[in-house]
């Protein structure tokens, strides 16, 4: 098998999940990778090479990709199996002892990991230590060829049970207390290892504190090189972070919950709301394993994946109980027992793996340093041209014509049918670059009418165009008869692409059956209303077009990606002003709370930029309902960090601010997209939603 049968290897992983679950071998549960553990399982999944998928065959694995491994922890974690015997190892200690082990150690762990024989435990957090490992007082001192361990861990998930731990420890002092610190791989029966239980809040045992007494190491049982130790483990933490079950720790409540609202429409919103966020956060956990493959270690987008998803694992506990209206029971089946593992799991999800608190201070960290462009040859282009253009509209700007002569109202057109060529993709970026330069252009509904113009034999629209499609709009008796209102750019329009239903007509502008009404929107961009009473006749009509709602999603498509580039805008202003301006003898970012302003506003917008996506309806709904919840956010965090300068037009981040408050509510709200997900995918059941969710790995 390759990685090109991913959607094989996805369906036996599920054969095997079925075959154990219909067999009553396991109970579905919530956050079964900490909790649900079965070392039968384990090596049952060991058996056909799902342990150690990515690493080399001659260590045990089966060199697939971390993709493969995606789909093949993704879909334990959907069925809430029993996979915490062999987590640990598999996940991080694995590729860390892959990275950076002697030959020797890979060769003895590895093949043993694989095969389920060897299970390790997280020997990390102290008592005086949680999230801030650097200051770890656990140490190692040299014993002749090995190491004496002294010290202790807490928190140590299945150290009762682990045959081995991975222990981060200080063998070394130095100016920076990042430096001496030493990864080692400790025997859990050696002399000298003390494991004490502690319960957690569902009255369970996994917890330990874990006591190390003058504990002997070999010495070549130390992970990498001797005091290299910080190095080492924040890179492990992409690892830890950037995996699906900092998501879906809660997901089997939330398929039960869609399964139970299948044939309701009351609960299509919120629950469209949160399969749009878990769209975006499994598309952002697609691109990280596709970094760890190119041999990146995305450290920034895997705290974001943890800070986004761990967020989203406990909402799905309130989404639950508001939409389900059920009381949690510890001892029931289906909803309510689920509803009360999520609760009672949840405070942990925002505190293992690193605090919410400590993830924005590396997000904010590393959102503080200047953005680094390069490659993108379009994002140039449209910097070069649209910069130094931003502000309010006064009529049409002179740059159109030279956005114009430059073929920017041609792109996605075929060049057969006198457009540019390129692709809808390349459309959207130049539509970012007018977001992210706050740029007002009529240049997304002229294309649009293009488009369709072209598709119907048509020649090309001369100036500006606009679609309007508006269910106020009817044909009857051979006219066209109604009202849109709110359309974009209609008073400056030559042309007006209109649908009625699906039936699309060519309409001037000028024809003495249309008469238009200037407004605007909160940026001050035209957005006009406008009444037909025209007469149809047979050279209005077009054949060949796609249909009204085909476009309204290509509309929609190209809203979220310019909501994207005000986005970045509105974060690189915020990123200038904290840095730069000072408070108290300090820069603003030096203030906790700031960093954690600007690492939400970073995450959402990282967020919202990937789940850009094709013209599929469904996925636009998605990116319309996440760029929506980053505009509120992103524009609310801005102005609360700017202070007053932000409430003026003398800064010009309302150049930003005030498209994003406007254009999220455009070509369909935020509520609107949302509730047209939820009726899509609820009625299809837990499992066609899931379909929908992991489709994506055939388009990449």
């Amino acid at each position: 098998m390759t990685d090109d049968d991913l959607g094989e290897l996805r369906r036996q992983v599920r054969d095997l999940v079925g075959e154990w679950r219909d067999g009553d071998r396991f109970r579905p549960v919530c956050d079964a990778w900490l909790r649900s553990y079965d070392t039968e399982f384990s090596r049952a999944l060991a058996d056909r090479g799902w342990i150690g998928l990515t690493w080399p065959r001659e260590y045990g694995g089966q060199a697939r990709s971390n993709r493969a491994r995606l789909v093949v922890t993704e879909e334990l974690l959907r069925a809430g199996a029993p996979v915490a015997a062999h987590w640990i190892a598999d996940r991080q200690i694995g590729p860390a002892v892959l990275r950076y082990g002697s030959p020797a150690l890979r060769e003895r762990y590895l093949p043993a990991i694989a095969a389920g024989e060897v299970t390790f435990c997280l020997g990390m957090s102290e008592t005086e230590s949680g999230s801030d490992l650097a200051s770890v007082r656990t140490t190692a001192r040299p014993d002749g060829d090995g190491w004496r361990l002294t010290g202790g861990k807490i928190w140590t998930s299945h150290a009762h049970r682990s045959t081995h731990a991975y222990v981060l420890c200080r063998t070394g002092t130095g100016g920076d207390r990042h430096e001496g610190l030493t990864e080692l791989i400790v025997d859990m029966s050696a002399p000298g290892v003390t494991v004490r239980p502690i319960v957690d809040l569902r009255g369970e045992h996994h917890f330990n504190e874990v006591v190390f007494d003058d504990v002997r190491v070999p010495g070549d049982h130390v992970l990498g090189t001797a005091g290299n130790g910080w190095t080492q483990v924040t890179e492990q933490l992409s690892f830890e972070r950037g995996g699906m079950e900092r998501v879906l720790s809660t997901y089997p409540l939330l398929a039960a919950t869609v399964d139970a609202c299948a044939a309701r429409r009351d609960a299509d919103a919120p629950l469209g709301e949160a399969l749009a966020r878990l769209a975006g956060l499994r598309g952002l956990a697609w691109r990280i394993a596709g970094e760890l493959d190119a041999g990146q270690a995305p450290v920034h987008a895997a705290a974001v994946l943890k800070d986004l998803g761990t967020e989203f694992e406990a909402d799905v506990n309130e989404i639950a109980r508001t939409v389900l209206d059920v009381e949690p029971d510890p001892d029931g089946d289906g909803p309510a027992g689920l509803l009360a593992q999520g609760l009672l799991a949840a405070p942990g999800f925002s505190i293992r793996g690193g605090t919410t608190e400590v993830l924005r201070t590396i997000i904010a960290k590393g959102a503080a340093r200047a953005p680094r462009r390069g490659g993108d040859e379009l994002r140039e282009l449209t910097d070069d041209v649209l910069g130094g253009h931003g502000g309010d509209p006064d009529g049409l700007p002179t740059l159109w014509s030279t956005v114009h002569g430059l073929g920017w109202t041609g792109v996605s057109v075929p060049e057969d049918a006198g457009g540019s060529g390129g692709t809808l993709a390349d459309l959207a970026a130049l539509v970012r670059g007018l977001g992210r330069h706050g740029v007002s252009l009529p240049l997304a509904g002229t294309v649009l009418a293009a488009r369709q113009l072209a598709a119907a034999g048509r020649g090309l629209p001369e100036g500006v165009a606009t679609v309007v499609a508006d269910d106020g709009l009817a044909v009857a008796g051979g006219r066209l008869r109604g009202t849109a209102a709110r359309v974009p750019w209609a008073a400056a329009a030559r042309t007006l692409l209109v649908y009625a239903g699906d039936e699309a007509f060519v309409v001037p502008a000028d024809h003495p059956g249309v008469r238009v009404t200037p407004g605007r929107n909160l940026a001050a961009e035209p957005r006009d209303d406008v009444v037909f009473d025209v007469p149809v006749t047979g050279d209005m009509r077009l054949t060949g077009v796609a249909p009204a709602g085909a476009v309204r999603a290509e509309a929609a498509l190209l809203t979220a990606a310019a909501l994207t580039g005000a986005l970045e805008t509105a974060v690189e202003h915020t990123r200038q002003h904290v840095t730069t301006r000072e408070q108290f003898g300090r820069p603003l970012l030096a203030f906790q709370a700031v960093g954690q302003t600007l690492a939400r506003m970073t995450a959402h917008t990282l967020l919202a930029g990937t789940a850009l996506a094709g013209p599929d309806p469904l996925r636009v709904a998605a990116a319309r309902v996440l760029t929506g919840r980053a505009a509120t956010i992103v524009a609310r965090g801005a102005h609360q960090l700017h202070g007053a300068m932000g409430v003026t037009r003398e800064h010009p981040l309302h150049l930003s601010t005030r498209r994003l408050w406007s254009w999220r509510d455009e070509n369909g709200t935020q509520q609107f997209w949302a509730a047209t997900l939820g009726a899509a995918l609820v009625p299809r059941g837990s499992a066609g939603v899931w379909s929908w969710l992991t489709d994506q790995e055939a388009e990449s």
